[in-house]
Parts: C-alpha cells; structure tokens; sequence
C-alpha cells in the first residue's frame, strides 16, 4: 500500500467503512468484506481515487453478491419460485 498517499488511503478507509455499514447482517461475512476492499483497491490503482469513485466500487461488489445470495436463497429453492 505504500503505492497511495495519506489522502488517497483515507478516502479508501471511509469508502470501505461506508459500505460495510450497508451490508445486512446476515450477509456479512470475513470474504465479503475483503472483496469490497480488492475493489476500492483496484479501484484507486487504475487511478479512480476519489471517495465517490470507491464507495460506487465498493457497493457494486456488495449489490453482486446480494444479488447472487438472493437467486441461491434457501438451499436453491429459492430459483423455483421466482419463474
């Protein structure tokens, strides 16, 4: 990390923050987190470092996988019912 300034890694810090706090419960988990944050960081890599920028990376990633959580649902059967 030590490839981004002070302001560059406060503005990933509150971009991951932010997010987060928008993660239900129940879909909280130690590997989301972490794809969120591979996000903001590549993110500010390919050069995108303002804080809007990382937070609307950040909340792709989360509508992703609650979007894929939802098709799954409840042992699959979740998919039948949505036909």
């Amino acid at each position: 990390m030590i490839e981004f300034d002070q302001y560059t890694i406060a503005n990933m810090t509150a971009a991951l923050d932010y997010v987060c706090k928008k993660i239900p419960p129940e879909s909280d988990s130690e590997s989301l987190r972490k794809s969120i944050g591979n996000e903001i960081i590549r993110n500010a890599q390919s050069g995108k470092r303002d804080l809007v920028d990382m937070q609307e990376a950040g909340l792709r990633v989360l509508k992703a996988s609650l979007k894929t959580k939802k098709k799954s649902g409840w042992f699959g059967i979740t998919r039948f019912f949505a036909r």
